[in-house]
């Protein structure tokens, strides 16, 4: 007979998303810029970091560990972006 209160192992894909991006920085707000996001994504960051966060996390945290996600993963696309708006025409 299988054991109905086994814990139910999560896909690799969310067990990922919490490692990437529902963990606490070392980031203050205090000490950076303001940024101005639209209501929309405000409340839905609001509502990821409050549901799924556990208390361990704020806004602040989540926008970096996404921010720090795009550029490891886009970083070689801006860089080979801004060397081509850096090219002279003549």
């Amino acid at each position: 007979m299988k054991n109905l209160f086994k814990k139910k192992q999560e896909p690799e894909r969310i067990v990922q998303y919490k490692n990437d991006f529902l963990q606490p920085t070392d980031f203050l707000a205090k000490n950076g810029k303001t940024a101005y996001i639209s209501k929309e994504f405000h409340q839905n960051i609001n509502n990821i970091v409050f549901m799924l966060g556990d208390g361990k996390i704020t806004i602040s945290d989540y926008l970096h560990n996404v921010l720090k996600e795009h550029f490891l993963n886009f970083g070689e696309d801006i860089k080979a972006l801004h060397r081509e708006k850096q090219k002279t025409i003549i």
